[in-house]
């Protein structure tokens, strides 16, 4: 009896009802080179084991078999990741007009006061930030901690007035 074989053309192949998927398989390897390993073969949407009789699986007179490589893969797909803690939202940066103007203070007579510690490794013009125990450099990263004993009493003496 003669079958055809799908694989990307197609092909026609003598067979007696004795014949094993495997037989069919070193046929096609034969006239395509393709490695029996990599081959499924496929008849009515069903996969068919090597030893199976072609009779038993219920091929007849031009029957088509299709011919597939085997394809890695079929891994169990991962399931997504749930998070408990909210995401922390990135701090966005403020803009506050004439931001400049709380660095400085201008006295009564006319002169010029500076309100915050400049860097003393960055220069004039570089601020540093006023923390509630240090001032820090965000440039450089100096960073200078107040004593505590004196930021103690200073606090102490804002609460009696």
């Amino acid at each position: 009896m003669q079958i055809f074989v799908r694989t990307d053309c197609t092909n026609l192949i003598d067979v007696d009802a004795s014949y094993t998927v495997a037989d069919v398989k070193a046929a096609i390897e034969a006239r395509q080179g393709v490695c029996c390993n990599e081959q499924r073969i496929i008849f009515n949407g069903k996969q068919l084991a090597d030893e199976e009789l072609l009779s038993l699986a219920g091929v007849e007179e031009e029957a088509t078999l299709y011919c597939l490589g085997s394809l890695l893969g079929g891994a169990k797909k991962r399931k997504k990741k749930t998070y408990t803690k909210p995401k922390k939202q990135k701090h966005k940066h403020k803009k506050i007009k004439l931001r400049v103007l709380k660095f400085y203070k201008v006295e009564d007579s006319g002169k010029v006061q500076r309100l915050r510690k400049q860097c003393p490794n960055c220069g004039p013009g570089t601020f540093m930030a006023n923390h509630f125990d240090r001032v820090y450099c965000g440039k450089c990263t100096t960073t200078f901690l107040f004593d505590k004993e004196a930021t103690a009493a200073a606090a102490k003496g804002k609460g009696k007035k």
